[in-house]
């Protein structure tokens, strides 16, 4: 194997515990730490995330061993973290290491990550603007949201801009923050209660509902039922900022017995099929018929929406 692929061997348990940090198994496939609970670790696939953020890459809070490094062992970029573990497990070049650890067996499952335990803290909301264009613009002009999604959202006191022109998704349990800048940055606010996640109704008493991994693709789904000239309030909606929070979507279908339908709108990726086969596993003993609506082409429903806009100018 590559150099690369040696480091990436590594489990992240293993590199955790060697760096002093507690795991704690959460069923047969994750992980936690004891430090910090709000870390989810997949055995399986030997990645990790934290759910209260959702910055992928460099001082991110997702990923592989090498983001693990970077997020938990203080390593300045990708090349100190693995010179970091390239040196705990004597790894050099294309040999396997000399310090030993024990690879994870997998055995197939699709059961659902538990759900982070909610935090002992009060739903932190940012400070509001003194207008919200920027988020507005950035919505509609960038994103190609609908502007009657948009105004319903407003309305409705989900979307306001922070003081730092950031968008900021709110409910009674979430609050989510979304730069409109060139540098990406997304989190979850501390105090998010992560059975609820963002969730509303469109009106009373709707037998269907819409699920996504993002609010933006919530907002891009709504956007299509506008093209198609159908009432978007006929549904009712949740986003679960990603895939590591599917025990939402059970939460809500036993909170409210009415729905006969959940429609599953995740991202085109591995991620996103994966959620799908968890979701349909979670609800087979249901009555709930689930139909699944991915994005006829792009990695999401926005990039569907924003690539079908550019594409008719």
């Amino acid at each position: 194997m590559s150099f690369l692929d040696n480091i990436k061997e590594v489990p992240i348990t293993d590199f955790a515990e060697r760096i002093g940090f507690t795991t704690v198994r959460k069923g047969n496939k994750y992980v936690s730490l004891k430090e910090h609970d709000s870390v989810m670790i997949d055995t399986y696939k030997n990645c990790f995330w934290r759910n209260s953020k959702y910055t992928r890459g460099s001082k991110g809070a997702a990923g592989s061993i090498i983001d693990f490094a970077m997020e938990f062992n203080g390593a300045a970029d990708h090349k100190e973290a693995m010179r970091q573990i390239a040196l705990m497990y004597g790894i050099q070049g294309e040999q396997e290491a000399k310090v030993s650890f024990n690879k994870v067996e997998k055995k197939k499952t699709t059961t659902l990550p538990p759900l982070p335990p909610k935090e002992d803290v009060k739903l932190d909301f940012p400070a509001k603007d003194k207008d919200s264009e920027d988020v507005y613009n950035y919505l509609s002009e960038e994103r190609c949201i609908d502007k009657a999604v948009l105004r319903y959202f407003f309305n409705k006191r989900m979307l306001y801009q922070d003081r730092h022109k950031n968008c900021v998704f709110v409910t009674q349990h979430f609050c989510c923050v979304r730069s409109t800048g060139e540098k990406k940055f997304v989190q979850d606010k501390p105090g998010c209660d992560y059975n609820e996640c963002f969730y509303f109704q469109g009106k009373k008493d709707n037998d269907t509902l819409i699920v996504a991994e993002s609010v933006i693709d919530i907002m891009s789904v709504m956007t299509e039922l506008c093209h198609k000239k159908k009432m978007f309030i006929n549904y009712d909606y949740l986003a679960l900022s990603g895939t590591g929070k599917l025990m939402s979507v059970k939460y809500h279908t036993d909170k409210n017995p009415i729905y006969k339908n959940v429609i599953l709108c995740y991202d085109n990726d591995e991620a996103g099929r994966n959620a799908i086969a968890s979701t349909k596993e979670s609800l087979k003993d249901t009555n709930i018929k689930v139909i699944v609506c991915q994005a006829p082409s792009g990695k999401d429903w926005n990039d569907y929406i924003v690539l079908k806009k550019m594409s008719s100018r």
